[in-house]
């Protein structure tokens, strides 16, 4: 009787299993057998470098390789003046603007002249010597040919730089809303080019980058769904050691954005100047560094016969990169930690150490100049009606801004004791501190710009020179 039970139990059992390896552990070898081959691949093969075969893509370098090459320009030799008296009027700043005359864009050459006061205005005449054309000094500026005083013009675009709207701006000075908004857009023109022209080969040791909202009140046409909903991200970037504002990108959160904004603070950098950067959690960052912080690295080969492994794009040794990864709870920061991306945690350190400020790992420097621009840019303040229609005009806003705090706000946190108080007029206190702006603090200039001195200053057509502007 056991006999036969024991037989008619059998067939079921090896169903029974044929049924678990089908159904259960046929399953779990597919899933797993790939994850234990690679797991299982040599020392050789686990020291190869990581990268792309494929360098990432950028916009804004792509367009450079299609535009055409600049040509290297000699300058012509410095004009010795013949006879009279030396000049008096400082002409180091202005450029013959005739592009026919062999001096044409060249500064501090000796070739201009003061001719006077024509019909007694306020603005002087030039006199180009070698060619005898005649201009006026504010031939390329936002002020030539305007009927306006030029004193209501840098007033309305102070009153604009400091975050009032444009609407009130005309409400205060008695003008149409459109008038102040055409300066508004040759003086972000005029002070992108001032800006271009300044700030460039700085020696820097530590970048900050973040991105901040805003809102628009009416969309353009032809956009993406996204964008037609009024939001857009302003990507900045600030050196925390000078607090200079490097450069603003507007757009939408993606990764083309985070390659614009990574160019723009390529092109202020001096030749082989690599910084530390910090920034938040936003994964776009790592991207866009490694695509203008890359190599390409050949990697050897692991066999003796077939094609040779192609090299792969990789990031410089000396780029290091971190970020601050906040875990929220209910909207709330309750926990803060580091991630480091590109480089190692003692040269981060080290580098926090050697530039005096930020001594951990931090994002504060950009979060406060975050503060700034929504305190100086009336569209992006925050619970306020002063909305601006389209990307172009927050872009000139933004572009007024940066130039206005870069060249002419005094940093609280950027001045310096004097050696003895100087005396001031009336009754007032001695003064103690000796004011400084971003730009006075990254060795740009040597003084504090007013306004409108900033929008009289001739940009010319190419770079003169690494000389700092006096």
């Amino acid at each position: 009787m056991s006999d036969h039970s024991a037989t008619s139990i059998l067939p079921f059992l090896l169903t029974f299993f044929c049924y678990l390896i089908v159904i259960v552990i046929l399953p779990v070898l597919l899933i797993w057998l790939p994850e234990l081959l690679r797991r299982r691949t040599s020392d050789e093969q686990k020291a190869l470098p990581r990268g792309e075969t494929k360098a990432p893509y950028c916009p804004a370098c792509e367009a450079e390789k299609d535009g055409s090459a600049k040509a290297k320009r000699e300058p012509p030799l410095r004009f010795a003046q013949q006879r009279g008296r030396p000049h008096e009027v400082d002409t180091r700043n202005h450029y013959c603007p005739n592009q026919r005359c062999r001096y044409f864009g060249w500064v501090d050459r000796g070739n201009l002249r003061s001719n006077g006061h024509p019909n007694g205005g306020r603005w002087r005449q030039l006199e180009c010597v070698v060619c005898q054309r005649y201009f006026m000094e504010t031939t390329g500026t936002i002020f030539f040919g305007k009927p306006t005083p030029p004193e209501t013009i840098w007033c309305a675009l102070k009153a604009l730089a400091e975050g009032l709207g444009i609407r009130a701006t005309a409400r205060v000075f008695d003008v149409d809303p459109n008038t102040v908004e055409g300066w508004l857009r040759e003086a972000a023109k005029h002070m992108q080019a001032v800006s271009l022209h300044l700030l460039h080969d700085l020696q820097l040791t530590q970048v900050q980058i973040d991105e901040l909202w805003a809102l628009l009140g009416k969309c353009d046409l032809n956009e993406n769904q996204e964008k037609s909903k009024g939001k857009r991200w302003v990507w900045v970037g600030t050196d925390p050691v000078s607090k200079l504002w490097l450069a603003s990108v507007v757009g939408d959160r993606s990764q083309e954005c985070a390659q614009l904004l990574i160019h723009a603070i390529l092109l202020l950098l001096a030749p082989g100047c690599v910084p530390l950067f910090l920034s938040d959690q936003w994964s776009a960052y790592a991207n866009a560094l490694l695509t203008h912080f890359g190599q390409w690295v050949p990697v050897p080969r692991r066999h003796r016969l077939g094609r040779p492994p192609k090299p792969r794009w990789q990031p410089l040794p000396n780029l290091r990169y971190a970020q601050l990864v906040k875990k929220r709870e209910k909207g709330r920061v309750v926990s803060v930690s580091h991630r480091i991306i590109y480089g190692s945690l003692e040269a981060v350190e080290a580098v926090l150490k050697d530039c005096g400020v930020g001594r951990v790992i931090n994002t504060a420097f950009i979060e406060r100049l975050n503060l700034t621009i929504r305190q100086h840019v009336a569209a992006l303040g925050r619970k306020v009606i002063h909305l601006t229609k389209t990307e172009t005009g927050l872009e000139n806003q933004l572009m007024l801004s940066q130039g206005y705090y870069n060249f002419c706000l005094p940093h609280t946190a950027l001045r310096l004791p004097l050696p003895e108080p100087q005396p001031t007029k009336g009754n007032g206190s001695a003064k103690k501190w000796q004011q400084r702006t971003p730009a006075v603090a990254a060795n740009v200039t040597d003084r504090l710009w007013k306004l409108e001195e900033l929008l009289l200053f001739r940009t010319p057509p190419w770079q003169q020179g690494p000389e700092v502007i006096s």
